[in-house]
Parts: C-alpha cells; structure tokens; sequence
C-alpha cells in the first residue's frame, strides 16, 4: 500500500445479507480504513476498503472488503469510466434456500457451489444461473464424459448410466439456462434454482458422497473382520 489510512465520521447505511437473520438486512458501518497502492511505473493504480458493519435487525457483525484497479472498469451512459469494484462479505453470506453436502466432493467442485451460494444469498440469480451451469460442466469433465461439448457431454453421462432420462432432460435445462445467463444475462428465478441445484445434490450424492461412504465401510470391514 501507498497510503493507508482510518476513515473517521461513518454515517453509511448498506443493506446486507445477514447470516444470523438468514436475509438481507440494513447494516451500519461501524468501521472502515482505506489504502490505495500503484505499480512502481505508475501505469496501474487501484484501492481497498475494509469495512465493519452491524445488523440492525440482530445486532450481529460482518466484514466487507472492496476493492478497485484502474485496469477493471466500464463506461457510463455518458461513455464516461466507470471503475468497477469488487466485494467480498465475510462470514460468507449462505443462502437460506439450500445447502450442499460437499464432504467427499472435490475442492475446485465446492468452490464453485460455494460461489453460486453466495450469489443466491445476494439475489444475484444471473450469477448463480451461470455457477449452476458451471457446476454441470465440472462434474460431467470430472467424470471424463465424451463429447465436444456441454451437450453432448451431459447426453454421455446418461450412456455412462450415472443418469436417468428425467436427470437428463433437467441437466439440459440447466445448460440451455446457463447458456442464456451468459450470452443474455438472463437469470433463472429463485425456485427454478433450488430445484436445479437438487439435481446437483444428487449427482454429489450418487457420484462422491455415497461412493467414499461405500469406500470407507468396506475399509472398516476389511479391519475388524481381519485374519487374526
């Protein structure tokens, strides 16, 4: 950092995705510092700010980092720049809608339904269309199905009998969804969501989950029924 600094006089309101209160509520920044930094040729400049905010409905605390570079921006209507800043809320927001068991699923697997959760818990539904999409396509390469593309792919998962033809047809769905959230930045609706991350969690169940229980019950077997 260049400059790093306590910002004094808070009077901001933001409304927040509370974890206590399971929604989003109207928080108040009780703290915030602030630093900006530059690359050593001067070219590349951006910005952070953390921020401590306490819910209004249970009186519960959050921290929020944003940040900000000079290389990530948009143009207004006015064609001027607007530089695009990124958030990020810990405890991380989780949705009251759904919740996945990833005890046995693969790391960069959880990541993504971690950020298609948070999405949700943000109303954000174009952003989590897209990681439920992203989630079918992880998990259809992971189990090495052929094809040159999500389509065919996903069709191989049913000839590989991982599948049934109703899982089939949804996990269409959801990559046509996907598709659209996208190119169209259409987002599917909040129940539409839930149902298709069922799916999911049935994939997770059929395909990690209950696998490495399998696997761990015929070890233990294996232990306590041993030649003595």
């Amino acid at each position: 950092m260049d400059s790093f600094e306590i910002v004094e006089g808070l009077d901001e309101r933001k409304r927040l995705h509370c974890v206590a209160c399971e929604r989003k509520t109207i928080h108040r920044a009780e703290a915030r510092c602030r630093g900006t930094w530059s690359s050593s040729d001067g070219y590349i400049n951006g910005g952070d700010r953390y921020t401590i905010f306490r819910c209004g409905a249970c009186d519960s605390v959050c921290y929020e980092t944003v940040s900000w570079d000079s290389e990530t921006y948009d143009y207004d209507e006015d064609g001027n720049i607007d530089v695009i800043e990124t958030s990020k809320q810990y405890p991380t927001p989780v949705s009251a809608h759904f919740s996945f068991n990833t005890q046995s699923t693969p790391p960069k697997l959880n990541l993504i339904l971690g950020e298609m959760l948070y999405s949700l818990a943000g109303s954000k539904t174009i952003l989590a269309t897209i990681g439920l999409r992203l989630a079918v396509e992880f998990i259809v390469k992971d189990t090495e199905c052929a094809g040159r593309n999500l389509e065919k792919k996903i069709d191989d998962l049913r000839v590989k009998d991982l599948i049934d033809d109703d899982q089939k047809d949804l996990l269409h769905r959801i990559r046509k969804r996907g598709n659209a959230g996208a190119h169209e930045a259409q987002g599917m609706s909040v129940n539409e969501l839930v149902a298709g991350m069922g799916i999911i969690e049935g994939l997770l169940e059929k395909l990690y989950n209950g696998p490495a229980r399998h696997e761990a019950t015929i070890r233990r077997a294996k232990q306590l029924l041993k030649d003595e």
